[in-house]
């Protein structure tokens, strides 16, 4: 007798039937070949990826490096332990790969729990992903430090002669003396970053960066812009931009704590003169799943602007809140027995915000003569935040307002 045969799987609706059983797909049922659908995520991550790993990562206090797929953990005493070496491919449970310019790492699931921070670094945007499910109850922060950009972001910028998304530096008046400087632009994102404060000359070159988000969309992934340098000093730089980062899971994403990706703040110079340095943008944060709950916070805001010299550094941006991050202060003398001023640099910008431009400290002497003129740097732009799902959404703090899309199922 031949041998006993199964009708082929067919589509009825959401069911996918044949050979004797029926199974409700909760996605939907499709294709050329029937199937229940899946998650198909976006930026060239591939459900391949999940092949052959194994690790449920739970470990403290984890530094993801996208440039060599290092993990490593480092605790109170300074001590490292390395979690997954260098190397591509699945090394300890966990595959790390190099797609579309993005460093990605799979692993089975991801789970930051209430005690704990990780942080990313690395050229490449950090791509998180899970065959089951990733859960955030503390901090994943991914933003710029210093004059250092994170994954995916550019670092402070050095040029007074071209910017494009990141701000121009301020240039130092060197044909009328060590005492004039202008502020460095803060880096360009959702909208242009806040130029810094002009000098004495009439055409200031420490613009802000231009706006290099007009589409909301996270697609590709990239991060955020530094700031301009403040003229005259070198210890004044711009701010790192907020980096990029994506948490893609096949079942779910819950996050009650903090995924952040903020601007650097721009530096006051501590000695001499000149201006102070430009804000970097938030970053850019993508969150992918069939279901999400965020009940804690999605954040990507601008670093404020330095002062200028002998003022305070520009605030990073905030991580978990919606209010700008404030640009350093000079308590500025304008002539000799004149009551004092605030100038400062610019804030950077956080929900509907924008990023604030710098202002100037201008001091005459006695016969009214102009003997320093230095500029705050601007203030850093907001990022962009999207979340693509099929079921749930945010409850928490999104700032900017995050895009909120259909994810894509096949």
């Amino acid at each position: 007798m031949p041998p006993d045969t199964c009708a082929a799987l067919t589509c009825e609706g959401d069911n996918l039937v044949g050979c004797g059983m029926m199974t409700t797909c909760p996605y939907g049922c499709g294709g050329v070949a029937p199937h229940c659908l899946q998650l198909a995520p976006s930026n060239g991550v591939t459900v391949g990826l999940l092949d052959g790993v194994t690790a449920d990562v739970t470990q403290d206090d984890l530094d993801l490096n996208t440039d060599d797929g290092t993990i490593s953990s480092t605790n109170m005493s300074g001590v490292t332990t390395v979690i997954r070496p260098a190397g591509t491919g699945v090394i300890a449970g966990i595959r790390f790969e190099v797609v579309n310019g993005n460093g990605v790492f799979a692993a089975r699931s991801w789970t930051i729990s209430s005690a704990d921070d990780w942080e990313g670094a690395g050229g490449p945007p950090l791509v998180i992903f899970a065959a089951t499910t990733i859960s955030v109850s503390s901090a994943l922060d991914v933003g710029g430090n210093g004059g250092g950009g994170g994954p995916g972001a550019s670092n402070a910028n050095s040029s007074t002669s071209s910017g494009g998304c990141r701000g121009r530096a301020g240039r130092s008046n060197s044909g009328i003396g060590a005492a004039f400087g202008e502020g460095g632009g803060g880096g360009g994102g959702a909208t242009g970053g806040g130029d810094g404060g002009p000098s004495n000359q009439a055409s200031p070159t420490g613009v802000g960066g231009s706006s290099c988000t007009t589409n909301p969309t996270t697609i590709p992934l990239r991060g955020g812009s530094g700031g301009g340098h403040g003229g005259q000093d070198v210890d004044n730089g711009g701010g790192g931009g907020g980096g990029a980062v994506m948490l893609v899971a096949m079942e779910s994403v819950t996050i009650t704590g903090t995924v952040t990706s903020p601007g650097a703040g721009g530096r006051s110079a501590t000695t001499g003169a000149g201006g102070g340095g430009g804000g970097g943008s938030g970053g850019a944060i993508l969150i992918e799943a069939p279901m999400v709950s965020i009940t804690g916070q999605l954040t990507a805001n601008g670093g404020g602007g330095g002062a200028p010299a002998g003022g305070d550094d520009g605030a990073r941006g905030n991580i978990a809140s919606a209010s700008p991050a404030g640009g350093g202060t000079l308590s500025c003398v304008p002539s000799p027995g004149a009551t004092p001023v605030t100038r400062r640099g610019g804030a950077g910008a956080a929900g509907t915000a924008v990023p604030a431009d710098g202002t100037t400290c201008t001091v005459q002497d006695a016969a009214m003569v102009v003997v320093s003129s230095q500029g705050g740097g601007g203030g850093g732009a907001a990022g962009r935040i999207e979340v693509k799902r099929a079921v749930g959404g945010i409850t928490g703090l999104a700032s900017p307002a995050a895009l909120l899309t259909n994810a894509v199922f096949e």
